[in-house]
C-alpha cells in the first residue's frame, strides 16, 4: 500500500474517532459542514481525498486540531511553554498540492499561542497574474530561496534569498515564484485560530482540489 493511501485511511481514522468522541452521526457533522454524509463516509474509510478548505471544516466542527488529524497527537495537559522542532520530523510533514504547491508548519501547539510559522515552497509558473488575500493580524516573510514575486495591494516587488518583508496583513497580498526553479519561504503570521494550521495564501495558490499528502525529507 502506497504511503498516500496509509495517510488516507490514518486521516479517516482519526476523523471517525473524534466524531465519535463528540457522540456525533455522520449526518450531524454532514449538516455542519456542509459536505455530504456519503463523502464524510467514504473518507472516514480512507477512500476520498478532502481539500484543505474541507479539512478545516472538519477540524473546526469536530474540535481536534490538524495536526491531530494527521496523526501528531500531543499531550492536552500541561500545556508547553516551548516546542523544539527537529530536523528530522518536519523534513517528513510535508502537505501537497497536485499543482505542486507545498507547506510544511513550523510553529508548536503552545497554550493560546499568537503566532504560527510555516516554510511553503512556489514552483515555478508562467502566470503572472495573483490571486490575492486578506486576513487579520501581521505577517513576516522571508525568502529562503529562489525569486518571489509579491504583492500587497496595487505594490508589486520582487524578492530574492534573504530578502525580508514585515506588513500588515488586513491588505489585499499575494505572492508568486518569479524563477525558473522551486522557491521557498518563511513565513509567520498571526494565528488565525482553527486555520492556522494551514497558511492562508497557500489556499488561494493551491486551488480548492489539494490533496492531504505526507512528503518524506527534500
Amino acid at each position: 500500500m502506497s504511503d498516500v493511501a496509509d495517510l488516507a485511511r490514518s486521516l479517516g481514522e482519526q476523523l471517525r474517532q473524534a466524531r465519535q468522541r463528540r457522540g456525533l452521526t455522520l449526518g450531524d457533522v454532514a449538516a455542519r459542514t456542509e459536505l455530504s454524509a456519503a463523502f464524510l463516509s467514504r473518507l472516514e474509510r480512507g477512500e476520498a481525498n478532502a481539500s484543505i478548505a474541507n479539512l478545516i471544516r472538519l477540524s473546526t466542527t469536530l474540535d481536534v486540531p490538524m495536526a491531530q488529524l494527521f496523526g501528531e497527537v500531543r499531550p492536552a495537559s500541561p500545556p508547553p511553554t516551548h516546542v523544539l522542532m527537529r530536523r528530522a520530523r518536519s523534513n517528513a510533514d510535508w502537505i501537497a498540492s497536485p499543482n505542486g504547491y507545498a507547506w510544511r508548519r513550523l510553529g508548536g501547539d503552545l497554550h493560546q499561542p499568537l503566532l504560527d510559522a510555516f516554510e511553503l515552497e512556489f514552483p515555478p509558473t508562467r502566470r503572472r497574474e495573483i490571486a490575492l488575500v486578506a486576513h487579520e493580524g501581521e505577517e513576516f516573510l522571508l525568502i529562503l530561496s529562489g525569486r518571489i514575486e509579491f504583492q500587497i495591494g496595487a505594490e508589486r516587488m520582487v524578492m530574492e534569498a534573504g530578502d525580508s518583508l514585515h506588513f500588515d496583513a488586513s491588505i489585499a497580498h499575494q505572492g508568486r515564484n518569479a524563477g525558473e526553479t522551486p522557491a521557498r519561504m518563511l513565513m509567520v503570521h498571526t494565528r488565525l485560530g482553527a486555520s492556522a494550521q494551514v497558511p492562508p495564501i497557500f489556499l488561494a495558490l493551491a486551488g480548492t482540489d489539494v490533496k492531504a499528502v505526507r512528503r518524506g525529507g527534500r
